[in-house]
């Protein structure tokens, strides 16, 4: 599954799936890593583009992110399992 998704600027990303095994591999208890990851992973964008992304485009993103990968709204806001 995919989708595309054109922010303020005009630039357009193709929203694709992360493969879980890249998931699992990266998976971190920081969220901001953890969305930095799967914003990335599934958009190609580049770090620059990261830095430079407003708040309204990254939302904007970030929820088709989670649409396209089958995660819940709440994703990076719910907390890790206690593993200990």
């Amino acid at each position: 599954m995919e989708n595309k998704i054109t922010i303020s600027t005009g630039k357009e990303f193709v929203v694709k799936e992360v493969k879980y095994k890249e998931m699992v591999a990266n998976a971190s208890e920081d969220k901001e890593q953890s969305a930095k990851f799967l914003l990335t992973s599934s958009t190609g964008m580049t770090d620059e583009e990261y830095e430079n992304l407003s708040m309204k485009d990254g939302i904007s993103i970030q929820k088709l992110v989670n649409q396209v990968n089958g995660l819940g709204e709440d994703f990076l806001q719910q907390t890790p399992p206690n593993t200990q």
